[in-house]
């Protein structure tokens, strides 16, 4: 699924950068743009989500991070800060 998606995550990223930094509108514009109705209540979105109706927004998440490692000029502004937030907590579970 990831694989499938990082094309259209790229193509956005690139088209809309204030993307880059928020996977919650990368989400909502993905279903939007495919057709979903974005007005269902919370309890019909989550039986959506759970007969795989509409995929895990982690599934965008992922390949958003992806697209980003990859492409450093589709990097968001906090990209840097959370990277090193990543390495601490590394860091912190490491030394447990």
């Amino acid at each position: 699924m990831v694989k499938e998606l990082s094309e259209w995550v790229k193509n956005k990223l690139t088209r809309y950068p204030r993307l880059r930094d928020s996977n919650e509108r990368l989400y909502y514009n993905y279903l939007k743009e495919n057709g979903y109705d974005t007005g269902k209540s919370i309890k019909e979105f989550l039986k959506d989500m759970e007969n795989r109706k509409i995929p895990y927004m982690d599934s965008l998440s992922r390949a958003s991070r992806k697209v980003q490692e990859e492409c450093a000029q589709l990097r968001g502004i906090y990209y840097g800060k959370r990277k090193k937030k990543a390495k601490e907590i590394k860091h912190e579970i490491r030394n447990m």
